[in-house]
């Protein structure tokens, strides 16, 4: 090519010249890219072969995803439009959800599939300590079935002590009027019986933390183990729960109760104030 240039240059007009240079660049720049795609993919093969063997030591995983590939290239021999706009859009849900659980993080949409891992935490071995951030915006705060289930069973592994359990309740201001000594029922009862089975409580107006709104939140601390959030509805019903297992989300929830505690009064103390 280089002594077609030659000749060229030499006797052809400069309009031919120029129509070389630009036919010889453009096929430069295409052995250019196939050179970069062809070393990209070299490159990603030994990545793929790094991740496939380490998925092979893990059983469990492995056969997951042996089902998983199994199942995608059943999806990939589908031609039907709407079927693969529809498999693409559960298919992404499904990438959502993984990449959720590679950060340590399961997200529970039911109350009733987060309270059976919620007791199933507080009875696991070597559990012993569980601090509780409750926020309560409503009096029907934990007073539906699950929640006197969970009620219930703080209680009994409290008595058992199997696990020493500490609360920390965050009330809204018309919840706990600023004259009175304790939240309104059925509130205080739901406190006070707690109380009497020996988990420590603290308690704290939600107007307390001031500007520091960052700390209204309702969350547990399950030893060192895993932090779960939860959120409730305006009826104080639960409708989404978060489990993480991450150790710095773990680290911000200690910081979080630790900051806490500055503003909340014990519950003992509300007591011997009304002797």
């Amino acid at each position: 090519m280089a002594s077609i240039g030659l000749v060229l240059a030499a006797f052809a007009p400069l309009s031919v010249v120029a129509a070389y240079i630009s036919i010889l660049l453009c096929v430069l720049l295409t052995f250019t890219l196939q050179t970069l795609h062809a070393l990209r993919a070299t490159e990603s093969q030994p990545r793929i072969l790094k991740m496939l063997l380490g998925l092979s030591r893990d059983r469990e995983i492995s056969q997951l995803h042996n089902a998983l590939a199994d199942a995608l290239e059943k999806v990939a021999d589908q031609t039907d439009p709407i079927f693969r706009s529809l498999a693409h859009q559960r298919l992404q849900s499904i990438i959502e959800q993984s990449e959720l659980m590679g950060a340590a993080t399961i997200e529970f949409p039911s109350t009733e599939s987060w309270r059976v891992v919620y007791e199933e935490l507080l009875r696991s071995p070597g559990l012993h300590l569980y601090r509780s951030v409750s926020y309560i915006e409503s009096a029907h705060y934990w007073q539906d079935g699950p929640g006197q289930q969970s009620t219930k069973l703080n209680l009994e592994l409290q008595d058992a002590r199997i696990v020493s359990i500490e609360r920390i309740a965050i009330i809204a201001d018309h919840l706990w009027p600023e004259e009175a000594l304790f939240p309104i029922e059925p509130i205080h009862s739901w406190l006070d019986e707690q109380h009497r089975h020996g988990i420590r409580l603290r308690l704290l107006r939600e107007s307390d933390v001031g500007t520091e709104t960052d700390l209204l939140n309702d969350f547990g601390i399950y030893g060192n183990r895993a932090v779960g959030i939860q959120l409730a509805d305006p009826a104080g019903r639960t409708i989404r729960f978060v489990l993480s297992f991450d150790f710095a989300k773990l680290r911000q929830a200690e910081a979080q109760w630790s900051r806490l505690t500055v503003y909340s009064v014990s519950y003992a103390e509300l007591l011997d104030q009304k002797h």
